[in-house]
């Protein structure tokens, strides 16, 4: 080994260490779609297009997620229809999983905004969030409240063993507490077509009673790995 190649691999493992929970952009051509909708990923991979105004539809993740943090970009491109976008998370089944929805308009017992749900079973009523089945954990309603036309979002985020937090362009629309299950991660629609989601990111967020080391510790213990292969470098020579 020379000195070049020396410098380039101490570089590389500072790099690794001080990276090590970097977000990473997910590759949606692994995901699955349910029945419903017409799901198409584009050719980078990282924008997928929902074009069917039909029954509830899902864009799932291939690998389940737990404390784990995604950000991305979503919105309708058009003018047409009024209805469900969203996301769907710890889904495990068709009968378990986490839904966030946004509804742009009111109409026959759904309302405009936002809503968190808890899904256990079959009986639900994916329309009016009613049924024995589903359990709401948060709303916020409001006839200001729902999505525009050809309008891009930013999306994010955080879902851990117990709290969940979402945000719409930096705004927090929801922050629950509870226990929740690993599952699946994926994009929702509901009687809404032509809707884009892009660009998304997940991040490993730390359990809160893990140990994190400081940043002088990470850095102590990468000049002790580039000590440890300069000691070998030298007696190489």
């Amino acid at each position: 080994m020379n000195i070049k190649t020396f410098k380039i691999a101490s570089a590389s493992i500072i790099l690794s260490i001080c990276s090590f929970a970097n977000a990473g952009l997910i590759d949606l051509n692994t995901w699955t779609a349910t029945s419903g909708g017409n799901w198409t990923v584009d050719g980078s991979g990282t924008s997928v297009l929902q074009t069917i105004n039909g029954n509830p539809t899902f864009f799932l993740s291939d690998i389940n997620y737990i404390n784990t943090q995604f950000d991305g970009t979503f919105g309708v491109e058009t003018t047409g229809d009024d209805d469900f976008i969203g996301f769907a998370f710890g889904y495990n089944n068709s009968n378990d999983f986490l839904l966030f929805d946004w509804k742009q308009g009111n109409q026959s017992n759904a309302l405009a905004g936002f809503t968190l749900s808890q899904i256990s079973g079959s009986d639900v009523d994916f329309w009016g969030h009613t049924g024995s089945d589903i359990t709401v954990l948060g709303t916020d309603y409001a006839s200001t409240k729902g999505w525009a036309d050809n309008t891009v979002y930013n999306f994010s985020l955080d879902f851990t063993s117990n709290n969940i937090k979402i945000g719409i362009d930096g705004t927090n629309i929801f922050d629950v507490a509870g226990s929740f299950n690993s599952g699946k991660f994926g994009f929702y629609n509901y009687s809404q077509s032509q809707v884009r989601y892009t660009g998304f990111t997940e991040e490993i967020i730390l359990p809160p009673d893990a140990t994190v080391p400081e940043p002088s510790t990470l850095a102590i213990f990468a000049l002790g790995i580039m000590g440890l292969v300069s000691r070998k470098f030298k007696q190489a020579l």
